[in-house]
């Protein structure tokens, strides 16, 4: 039989809550009250770790958002036991893999898709009837004090400037924004604000992994394609990759600006919000601004500057030794 959510909490859907940001805003959340959410895992170990609270304001659930059953499973679970509907949906959850596009299968391509992209539009066709639900009850004589309906997600810089090594996870973050920009004008007629949360690399468990997925690229890589970057590439990008997460942001940051959208009245009118050190925004602006070719120019500049410029394309070397 399900348990009907106390009406006095507003309903926010998380996905990603293992560990990295999701977890940390649903520990936020929990910690201020007035919210019932339902934290989306992938594993039933943080689940259990959610159950442990034995609190009814936090309700986890094992959930893959690649799998469309249990994307199904979620909704009628949510709608069954919250019938004054979805306050707030947080897109969270996402993977980084691959490196280089030479050292990238087609199978993390889809996977980083699946996941980034497809993953938003299964969780939120599903939970978007009950965004309408609780959107409608505002327009109710006892509704008028509720805060707008939102759908949030969590994109990245990525998604607005390329950053070279992660052609598929930059992909997978411009095409999530996309159809944020689209919804944000499709559902405004229901009075459900959208808005994007755009970090830079922060400090989380994503961005600590990244180099394991270079080096399974490159030790997965063909023997000819390994002799044109050289072994002094490789070590190179391992290097920059290392230093990567000391350069990293606080997930603090990530964090709190998320929870202000979630809180605030008005905290999801705004398109996107960039989290980052002060130059960030000034940084993307300038990649949109300029020309192509100087955009081109300069990054070919730095990746020779920083060793990431592969040794021998065309292998003449080889061929003259």
């Amino acid at each position: 039989m399900a348990h009907t959510t106390d009406t006095a909490n507003l309903v926010v859907v998380i996905t990603g809550c293992d560990t990295g940001f999701g977890a940390e805003i649903t520990q936020d959340l929990y910690q201020r009250g007035g919210f019932t959410v339902y934290a989306t895992c992938l594993t039933q170990e943080a689940v259990t770790k959610y159950n442990a609270l034995q609190s009814s304001r936090i309700r986890a659930i094992q959930i893959d958002v690649t799998n469309q059953d249990d994307v199904n499973r979620l909704r009628a679970q949510v709608e069954a036991e919250c019938p004054q509907g979805v306050y707030c949906v947080l897109n969270n959850a996402g993977i980084i893999d691959g490196g280089f596009f030479d050292f990238t299968t087609e199978d993390i391509f889809q996977k980083i898709m699946d996941v980034n992209f497809m993953g938003i539009i299964r969780i939120s066709k599903a939970m978007l009837p009950s965004l309408r639900t609780f959107a409608k009850s505002r327009h109710c004589p006892r509704g008028k004090h509720l805060p707008r309906a939102r759908l949030l997600t969590i994109t990245s810089v990525a998604g607005r400037s390329n950053h070279l090594g992660h052609g598929g996870y930059n992909a997978s973050k411009h095409a999530a924004e996309c159809i944020m920009d689209i919804l944000r004008v499709e559902l405004s007629p229901w009075e459900i604000d959208v808005s994007m949360l755009e970090p830079f690399y922060a400090k989380t468990p994503m961005v600590a992994g990244l180099q394991h997925g270079m080096d399974r690229g490159w030790e997965a890589a063909d023997p000819q394609v390994q002799k044109m970057y050289g072994i002094d590439w490789i070590q190179s990008i391992r290097k920059r990759s290392g230093k990567m997460y000391n350069l990293s942001t606080p997930s603090k940051w990530t964090v709190d600006a998320t929870v202000t959208a979630i809180r605030k009245n008005n905290g999801a009118q705004r398109a996107r919000v960039v989290i980052g050190f002060w130059w960030v925004s000034t940084f993307i602006r300038v990649q949109e601004m300029f020309p192509s070719f100087m955009v081109d120019f300069v990054t070919k500049c730095v990746m020779k500057c920083v060793g990431a410029w592969p040794k021998d394309p065309f292998l003449l070397k080889e061929k003259s030794d």
